[in-house]
């Protein structure tokens, strides 16, 4: 009985320690959209085209063409403890579920428990529009005004901006050596094919950088310049970098049979390998490529995009157009890849008509940077870009 009571004694003057913890815990200081509250996507069947991408300052959602973007209200799940708002009257008011137009991208900002931080969202409803033209003349500085983003403008619907692209920037701010946003991998550039001398058109510069002591630590030496149709999961970029990058959109409505564009490359002098090791005898190489492929794995209803370790060898792949050997052009040089079919898969009519394929568009300063190996230092210049679909030719 003794014993019984000394330690019923112990557990109740364990309590006020316990509760002191508890209230001691600090609140939560993140501020993130983490993704869409699937029941709000549910609920509006035949909407959306693929997943809401969800990325580090931006969600966008692509819809089927013709769909009303006067009154939608998004959903969103947060990080732990957050709230959402939107600006009414120049006022703070919770904002998730609130009916808005987006006839425009619409701003959010999120605010984090412990009430010390806040982050911009822009939040987009953009029709879906086959790929043709692809410029890089838009770009604009992220919310947090570190690095570049690229986005197309839709003649045919007023201007509407459509946020195909994505590059790796946001893992690279990790790093912490983007000190301006002219450090960073990808960057826009104003010498474009059309015009050399600065005052017309512009294009994208790809460079493969250095991630300093925190990438080495990680065995990420380097970080390839990088631009591609799809989405990049910042969140992931650490831990899982292949997987961070999550290749293609649901924008296939056409048989594609060639990707055409201009480009112009500079190899770095030193092929290091993830270890930092030093290979003599490697040369770097750029890399430039698009992949069609089945937007859903067998017995799967929802669409799963391609990453950096299956990009190219998932059997999903259906078509591929690439530069075998790009080489070092100095000067613009134009190419005019047609898409060849890979193993015996072919388009079907009856899954274009279901919107069952995806596509990516994937450029990058370093063939193998993915795996962390190159040449720091390494230059692709992109321009001009353009699917050619049946009937277009």
């Amino acid at each position: 009985m003794k014993k019984s009571s000394f330690f019923l004694l112990a557990a109740f003057a364990s309590l006020p320690c316990l509760v002191s913890c508890i209230q001691d815990e600090p609140l939560n200081a993140e501020c993130d959209i983490l993704d869409v509250e699937q029941s709000w996507v549910d609920a509006h069947p035949g909407l959306l085209i693929g997943n809401p991408r969800v990325e580090n300052t931006r969600v966008a959602f692509t819809i089927q063409p013709g769909s009303d973007r006067t009154a939608l209200n998004p959903r969103f799940e947060l990080t732990p403890g957050a709230t959402i708002t939107m600006k009414e009257n120049g006022v703070d008011i919770p904002a998730n579920g609130v009916t808005r137009d987006f006839s425009s991208p619409q701003t959010y900002t999120v605010h984090s428990q412990d009430g010390f931080w806040k982050k911009d969202y822009e939040v987009s409803f953009s029709p879906r529009k086959s790929i043709t033209k692809l410029s890089f003349e838009n770009f604009r500085l992220d919310a947090t005004g570190r690095y570049y983003e690229w986005y197309e403008v839709d003649a045919d619907e007023l201007g509407t901006e459509l946020y195909y692209w994505a590059t790796g920037n946001a893992g690279y701010a990790i790093t912490g050596m983007g000190n301006a946003p002219d450090d960073y991998p990808s960057n826009p550039d104003a010498h474009g094919v059309s015009n050399e001398n600065g005052t017309g058109s512009k294009c994208i510069r790809l460079e493969t950088r250095a991630t300093g002591s925190f990438g080495e630590r990680l065995k990420m030496p380097l970080a390839a310049g990088n631009i591609f149709i799809g989405e990049f999961a910042s969140s992931q970029a650490a831990m899982y970098p292949r997987r961070a990058t999550k290749f293609g959109l649901q924008l296939v409505t056409e048989v594609p049979v060639k990707l055409e564009g201009y480009y112009k490359y500079k190899a770095g002098e030193t092929f290091i390998d993830i270890n930092k090791v030093e290979h003599p005898e490697l040369h770097d190489m750029a890399d430039i490529y698009a992949v069609v492929y089945e937007a859903y794995p067998e017995g799967s209803d929802k669409f799963v995009p391609l990453n950096g370790d299956d990009v190219l060898s998932s059997d999903r792949i259906v078509l591929l157009a690439r530069i075998d050997e790009p080489g070092e052009p100095e000067e613009w040089t134009f190419f005019s890849e047609p898409f060849k079919p890979v193993g015996n898969k072919t388009i079907s009519e009856e899954m274009l008509r279901e919107n069952k394929y995806a596509i990516a568009i994937v450029c990058t300063s370093s063939r193998d940077g993915a795996y962390f190996n190159g040449a720091i230092g390494s230059v692709l210049y992109v321009d001009e870009l353009k699917v050619v679909w049946k009937g277009d030719e």
